[in-house]
């Protein structure tokens, strides 16, 4: 049986083909006369289809077609578009060409064998409506973290400030003669209020951490004497657990290190605060060693055993994600934000190193931080301008004078405290405008500037100074004081015309090293005392 020929009118199949095609399509001429369009192609590019069909070239075709869409160009702009587009399209690349209807076309051009030329277009209109939407939802969501962030500012350094007076306080009362009960007491004070300012930077160091402008700050330190005051703090909370706390250091590694004692301090402190909460018999043991490094530095290694419930290997591996905890019975019955091993690890990374646990169900865990150090320099290796007298006076600060700017009075008196004991005399500002008027009024040796401040505050002050036309204010030494935990760092305050920074609440000693440094990087040399001011306590007229 044989099958009967079908004839086909292929012309009118083809047109109906790219007649139903979901986008634009044409076919061109090697001078780009129109061979076949359909539909949609006529509909979205009717004025250079027209023009084309008129016998105008591909580029006045195009300038026709920019002109219908966007009536409101100079001459010169059309034709630099449409110059533009015909380039593109002629290295094969996709442009989206805006249709007088409103929707947005991606359009290429194919050559053919012919010397002609396939364009075919889609539809993105919906697409690039979707990313507009997502732009606007990220801009909405990166104001909201911005609003998020001031007001974590705003809360730090609200809290910070009191609590700078605790500290500030406390550091005093720590020259003072004490009893060995009576220094005992003020130590756990003062490690207490340290440890209080870790917990309160655990929600704010994550957003700084994870926006990429958290800081760093090494210092000269003790990292044995950090560890035995650490183990001070807590050895009373494992003492009501029945628990023992052990402190075991390598006698052979160097422990006077250049590193930040307060990440470090933070990240122990959340290890052996976990260790405790989790252990409900047996006991914690703290090793710490450093190896030296070819380069100079050191790998510290602070190993925190326990002998608690311990956990399996699922529950290890999501350990370390931000507000995550073992599982929700845990969370019920130890309770935490779930925080301080994320942003322990985060920190850890940020000093070369990392925190890793090994545990297993029921017979404890093992967490151990590492972090790369370099070799400090004790106090009595400092340099000239951190001599100390054999009252324990700093001998260079005698007779110095500074001008401290700070709207709260709490803040003031403890820096007034700490520095008046060295010699050093004081005149005090509310905020800029009153500093400004201070400086010219007379000669000062150093400015201790808050950044936070009403009426003038810290930045704006500074720009006042190193744009001033008096030379001696312009070139007057500036230390930042501030409680910002969030954005701002040491390198913006330098940016901004500071010449060094302390953070709060304030650290007695780094103030006077600070301090020191400063005006030798300044001077050359501390400079000699000035004439004694009157005793001014505040800016007046």
């Amino acid at each position: 049986m044989s099958e009967k020929k079908q004839d086909w009118d292929m012309e009118a199949i083809v047109l109906e083909a790219v007649n139903r095609l979901p986008g634009g399509f044409a076919i061109f001429g090697p001078n780009h006369e129109i061979l076949m369009s359909n539909d949609q192609n006529a509909r979205d590019f009717a004025v250079t289809n027209q023009a084309l069909r008129e016998g105008c070239s591909w580029l006045e075709a195009t300038r026709r077609g920019v002109d219908a869409v966007i009536p409101d160009l100079t001459p010169e702009q059309s034709i630099e578009i449409a110059e533009g587009i015909v380039s593109a399209l002629g290295r094969g690349e996709h442009v989206e060409l805006k249709t007088a209807h409103g929707t947005i076309m991606q359009v290429v051009e194919i050559p053919l064998s012919f010397g002609g030329f396939v364009g075919v277009g889609a539809d993105v209109t919906a697409l690039r409506e979707r990313e507009r939407e997502l732009r606007k939802a990220r801009k909405e969501a990166e104001a909201a973290n911005e609003a998020k962030s001031a007001f974590l500012a705003n809360i730090s350094h609200e809290i910070r400030t009191p609590l700078n007076g605790i500290l500030g306080m406390a550091q005093l009362m720590a020259a003072s003669d004490l009893t060995p009960e009576q220094r005992d007491q003020l130590d756990t004070i003062l490690d207490s209020g340290k440890t209080l300012m870790a917990i309160l930077n655990d929600v704010l160091d994550l957003s700084k951490i994870e926006a990429g402008k958290f800081d760093i700050s090494p210092i000269d330190n003790d990292l044995g004497h950090l560890l035995r005051r650490l183990e001070k703090l807590w050895s009373p909370r494992a003492m009501e657990k029945g628990l023992t706390l052990k402190l075991d250091i390598d006698p052979e590694s160097a422990t006077f290190l250049r590193f930040d004692p307060v990440r470090v301090r933070q990240c122990v402190s959340n290890l052996v605060s976990n260790a405790i909460k989790f252990t409900d018999k047996g006991g914690v043991t703290v090793s710490a060693s450093a190896s030296p490094l070819e380069d100079g530095a050191y790998d510290v290694n602070i190993r925190v055993a326990d002998t608690g419930i311990g956990m399996d290997g699922s529950t290890a591996a999501k350990l370390f994600a931000p507000f995550t905890q073992a599982d929700a019975s845990t969370s019920r019955r130890f309770g935490g934000t779930g925080l301080g091993l994320s942003i322990s690890r985060k920190l850890a990374q940020l000093m070369g190193g990392d925190v890793t646990v090994e545990s297993e169900a029921g017979k404890g865990s093992v967490f151990t931080l590492t972090f790369q150090a370099a070799a400090g320099r004790r106090a009595d290796e400092a340099p000239a301008n951190a001599d100390v007298d054999k009252t324990g006076g700093v001998r260079w600060a005698k007779g110095l004078s500074a001008l401290l700017v700070d709207d709260h009075a709490l803040n003031r008196k403890v820096a007034r405290l700490f520095l008046e004991p060295l010699g050093i005399s004081i005149v005090e500002a509310e905020n800029g405008e009153e500093a400004i008027r201070w400086l010219q009024t007379q000669p000062f040796d150093l400015v201790l500037l808050d950044m936070h401040m009403p009426v003038m505050d810290g930045s704006e002050t500074l720009r006042h100074i190193r744009e001033h036309g008096d030379l001696a204010i312009r070139n007057v030494p500036v230390i930042a004081l501030t409680a910002d935990s969030l954005g701002p760092n040491n390198g913006r305050y330098r940016e901004l015309g500071a010449d060094g920074y302390v953070g709060k609440p304030i650290d007695h000693r780094e103030l006077i090293i600070e301090i020191g440094r400063v005006l030798e990087d300044r001077y050359g040399q501390v400079p000699a005392p000035r004439a004694a001011f009157p005793d001014l306590r505040r800016a007046g007229s």
